[in-house]
C-alpha cells in the first residue's frame, strides 16, 4: 500500500472580488494581511500568461485549468528555507462565479506552498503534487477560524512504479533526450494530440524524474505557458518560441547539443541497462541537494520569474 502523508501547506488566493474593475490580485492568505504582497509576487512569478474569457473556445490543455510548479525562498544549497509551488488557475463551479465590473467571468489561482525539503525526503514528483492540491478548497472570507492558517494536504509518497510507467508510457528513449536536453536549455514541449492538464504533468513528471531529485529544487514548468519568456518557465507545454528554447515533439527525442547534456544522456542509458528503469529511477532520486538550471541566477522579483524571500520563511 502507498504511504500516505500529511503535508502542511501555505497558501493563496488571486481572483477578483464581484464586480471589481482592477487586475486580479491576492484576496487572501495563510500568513495574514501582511504578507499578501509577498504572496503576490511569488503567485505572479509562476503564472505565465492571462486566462482567455471563458466563453471562448480552445483545445484541452490550453483552456483552464493550467498547472504551474515554481520555487520561492532562499538561493544556494538553504533548502530548510525552499518552498515548492504549485498553482492552479481554474473557473469557480458556477453556484461560486463571479464577474468583473466589464461583465468578464473571473478566475481564480489557489497557489499552495510546500517545504522542499519535506517533498524531497519523501520522493514526492509532480503527479503526487497536483494530487494532493486538487481537492482541497481553500477557506473564504467567511471562514474567519482558518482565513490565516495553512491547509492540511494529502499526499501519497510516489511508488517508483507509478513513476516507471509514466516514463515507459512516454518511451524511455525520449524522455532521457528531453531530460537531457533540459539541462542545456528551456523547453517548449509540443504534443501531437490533445492532451489534458492531468496528462501534461505525467509527461513533464517524467522528464523530471530522469534528473537529480535535486533539480525540482528550481525548477519552473507549466501545462500551458501562451506568454512564456525566453526561459520562464522551463519546462512547459507553450506555443512561443526564442532562440534560446528548445522545441521538443513528443515521441520525437531530441539531439543533445552540449557536453553536460550528451554525458547525462549516456549516464542515462547505461543506468538503465544496469539498474532498469526502476532502479535508475531510485537511484536519482537519493541526490535531493537543490542543482540549478544552466543561466538560474536565484531568486528575482517579477513575474515569469522566481520570487525573493520572504522576511518569515
Amino acid at each position: 500500500m502507498t504511504p500516505t502523508l500529511r503535508l502542511r501547506a501555505r497558501w493563496a488566493v488571486l481572483s477578483k472580488s464581484p464586480g471589481d474593475s482592477s487586475d486580479y490580485r491576492v484576496l487572501r492568505c495563510s500568513d495574514g494581511p501582511s504578507a499578501v504582497p509577498w504572496f503576490e509576487r511569488v503567485i505572479r512569478a509562476t503564472l505565465f500568461g492571462t486566462p482567455p474569457p471563458w466563453s471562448t473556445a480552445g483545445r484541452p490543455g490550453e483552456v483552464l485549468p493550467w498547472v504551474s510548479f515554481g520555487v520561492c525562498g532562499a538561493a544556494g544549497e538553504d533548502t530548510a528555507s525552499r518552498w515548492i509551488t504549485v498553482s492552479v488557475t481554474d473557473w469557480n463551479s458556477f453556484a461560486e462565479a463571479t464577474w468583473d465590473s466589464s461583465g468578464r467571468r473571473s478566475a481564480t489561482t489557489r497557489c499552495f506552498l510546500l517545504p522542499y525539503e519535506e517533498l524531497a525526503r519523501h520522493g514526492l514528483g509532480l503527479v503526487s503534487l497536483w494530487n494532493a492540491v486538487r481537492p482541497v478548497p481553500l477557506p473564504t472570507e467567511a471562514d474567519e477560524e482558518q482565513a490565516s492558517a495553512p491547509v492540511l494536504l494529502t499526499a501519497q509518497a510516489d511508488h517508483i512504479e507509478r513513476t516507471t510507467r509514466l516514463v515507459e508510457k512516454a518511451g524511455f528513449g525520449w524522455t532521457a533526450a528531453t531530460a537531457a536536453v533540459a539541462l542545456e536549455a528551456p523547453v517548449a514541449l509540443r504534443a501531437p494530440d490533445d492532451r489534458f492538464a492531468l496528462d501534461r504533468i505525467g509527461v513533464i513528471d517524467a522528464v523530471v524524474s530522469l534528473l537529480s531529485y535535486g533539480y525540482r529544487a528550481t525548477l519552473t514548468a507549466a501545462t500551458w505557458a501562451p506568454d512564456a519568456t525566453e526561459d520562464m518557465p522551463w519546462i512547459c507545454y507553450t506555443k512561443a518560441s526564442s532562440p534560446r528554447r528548445r522545441v521538443v515533439d513528443e515521441g520525437i527525442p531530441p539531439e543533445p547539443l552540449s557536453p553536460t547534456a550528451r554525458t547525462h544522456l549516456a549516464r542515462l542509458r547505461l543506468l538503465q541497462q544496469e539498474l532498469g528503469t526502476d532502479g535508475m529511477l531510485r537511484a536519482l532520486a537519493l541526490r535531493t541537494a537543490p542543482a540549478p538550471f544552466p543561466c538560474d541566477d536565484g531568486p528575482r522579483d517579477r513575474p515569469g520569474r522566481r520570487a525573493d524571500t520572504h522576511g518569515e520563511v
